[in-house]
């Protein structure tokens, strides 16, 4: 987005070329945007596991199971941590591997009396198969686990330490169905749609896009695709969503997405999400008096807007021919044919001017003024491809269609479509 309006600099040229105006479209002063309608837009995605981890908050020491009463399925209370990352696999079809390095604490009893607690660490692999057929019905089934002793567990008897590893490996063989069976449950409940779409919340967020904060606004998800990869998953999905590009220093608070996830994936005509970039007045005076003052070497050379009458911007450019030099005029940002940025005057006035420069003042005004016509923006000079890279958005085929141009005292708003092939890869 730094080269907006950077055209202006184009009046600074001594060029003579042929004067050539493209029909257009004016901007509207508007005092409120409304908001953006959103649409559906095709994804591509490959979020890898780590990602996936960090979503689901599998942390090193989060308790996967407790129960705090005898009431459980192995007959007694019972705290099960995580130990360290889980190490999760796809063979790319709809089976999931997932290695849980464990730490348990028990606290059987015999005869009725408690038997003290009991300590032990294992590695525990659980295979499931994931149904997939919409993303607001995924769920697994056919669960399977099998584990390793890394700490066999022992238990005080009279002061003695006995080892008590065969006695919870009957056990849990005796418990193997119940247990595959609550599991299942919990992991299911985990992909409850309203667990789904909390989740999705709150990894949809806003996110720095080269000199400007993208605020994402999502309402439905449709899944299309879904392969379990070796280390990713991978698939398409349907997005409904709008995208509003604001300065970095703008600190609005932002509504939070409430996103549904819905079973029938859209027919599409056209595919494309919405945006709008909002550009206040002040970073554009501030850029281009900037880049001025470098091109000119006029470091007091100085530049102003003024947003207050609805009908057209006012600029006022002070020191461009000499300090007292002072070219004044009026004009309203337009949408060209060609799917281009321009501005056209609808006054102007040169002063100050001292001699020899007074003499040519005629010839000075009509080179400002058709450099000033001539001055467009092509809307594909905003991508920076590295910085969508960076930020896990990967686009290719990537057009940016401008639709309209609404102002109003505070930002020049610049709202259109990005169409193109998307890939978000975390």
């Amino acid at each position: 987005m730094r080269y907006l309006f950077v055209g202006l600099l184009a009046f600074l040229s001594i060029s003579c070329r042929k004067d050539v105006l493209l029909p257009s479209k004016p901007a509207v002063y508007q005092e409120k945007f409304t908001p953006l309608t959103p649409s559906f837009t095709q994804i591509d995605f490959e979020f890898n596991y780590d990602t996936l981890q960090k979503w689901m908050q599998l942390r090193p020491g989060k308790t996967l199971f407790k129960t705090g009463t005898d009431a459980s399925i192995v007959g007694f209370p019972l705290q099960v941590n995580l130990l360290n990352s889980v190490k999760i696999q796809g063979n790319n079809d709809k089976t999931l591997n997932l290695k849980l390095p464990i730490s348990f604490t028990a606290e059987p009893s015999l005869a009725g009396f408690s038997a003290g607690k009991v300590n032990g660490q294992m590695d525990v692999t659980v295979q499931a198969d994931v149904l997939t057929k919409a993303i607001n019905a995924l769920s697994v089934q056919q669960i399977k686990y099998a584990y390793q002793w890394k700490e066999k567990p022992s238990l005080r008897v009279a002061g003695f330490g006995v080892n008590v590893s065969s006695v919870i490996d009957r056990l849990l063989a005796s418990k193997q169905e119940q247990l595959t069976s609550q599991l299942t449950s919990q992991i299911n409940r985990s992909l409850q749609v309203t667990n789904l779409e909390k989740m999705l919340s709150k990894a949809i967020h806003s996110m720095p896009v080269a000199d400007f904060l993208l605020h994402p606004t999502v309402n439905q998800i449709a899944l299309d695709k879904f392969i379990l990869g070796t280390n990713s998953i991978r698939g398409t999905v349907f997005v409904n969503s709008s995208l509003v590009f604001t300065n970095v220093f703008d600190n609005r608070v932002l509504q939070q997405n409430a996103i549904k996830l819905i079973s029938n994936t859209p027919s599409l005509s056209e595919s494309g999400a919405p945006f709008s970039v909002q550009l206040s007045w002040e970073y554009l005076r501030s850029m281009v008096e900037t880049q001025m003052r470098n091109a000119t070497k006029h470091v007091n050379l100085t530049l102003t807007l003024q947003t207050t009458d609805t009908r057209w911007i006012h600029c006022t450019i002070v020191g461009y021919k000499g300090k007292e030099s002072s070219f004044s005029f009026d004009f309203i940002p337009v949408l060209l044919e060609d799917n281009k940025m321009s501005i056209r005057l609808v006054s102007k006035e040169l002063s100050g001017l001292r001699f020899p420069s007074k003499l040519f003042k005629k010839q000075v005004v009509n080179r400002l003024e058709r450099n000033l016509n001539q001055f467009n923006i092509d809307p594909m000079l905003f991508i920076d491809r590295s910085k969508w890279m960076n930020s896990g958005m990967i686009e290719s085929d990537m057009n940016i269609r401008l639709d309209s141009l609404l102002w109003n005292q505070e930002v020049l708003n610049v709202q259109g479509k990005i169409q193109g092939k998307w890939l978000i890869r975390k």
